[in-house]
């Protein structure tokens, strides 16, 4: 299960955008003492549906070409990009790994999507973060 933070998450869409799509009935979910929750299928389905996947790769590009763009924070960042040929149940537990290492750490962006067995990571922010994220990945 998912909640609406994680999939904002893995997707790079915001909270409010997600509730949206709750709203015209694209995403679902079942709302649980408060809490939306969604399912690996919902998720799934939401992610390929035709009218979002163009928006969550547009996000995921956006990431990489802010790296590329050079805004000089005056901060050493890392962009590292990771394409896994995994099980999807594999691709998606290193998802929920560095979806929960991002959301721990500050200016972490994070996007992940999977397909025909390939699954893609994107990671970008500061240097010092990203390198401890990727030692603990690699150390599991």
């Amino acid at each position: 299960m998912y909640t609406i933070e994680q999939l904002s998450c893995i997707t790079g869409l915001t909270t409010r955008t997600l509730r949206n799509y709750l709203k015209s009935e694209i995403l679902q979910g079942s709302k649980d003492t408060g809490i939306w929750q969604f399912t690996e299928q919902q998720v799934s389905a939401f992610v390929r549906h035709p009218s979002v996947w163009p928006s969550i790769q547009a996000k995921h590009h956006a990431i990489v070409y802010d790296f590329l763009a050079g805004q000089d924070n005056g901060e050493n960042e890392m962009c590292i990009l990771l394409d896994l040929t995994l099980e999807e149940r594999q691709a998606k537990e290193k998802a929920d790994f560095f979806c929960n290492a991002a959301n721990s750490l500050s200016h972490i962006r994070f996007a992940f999507s999977y397909e025909s067995g390939k699954a893609h990571y994107i990671l970008k922010g500061k240097e010092v973060e990203i390198n401890r994220i990727m030692k603990e990945f690699y150390c599991q």
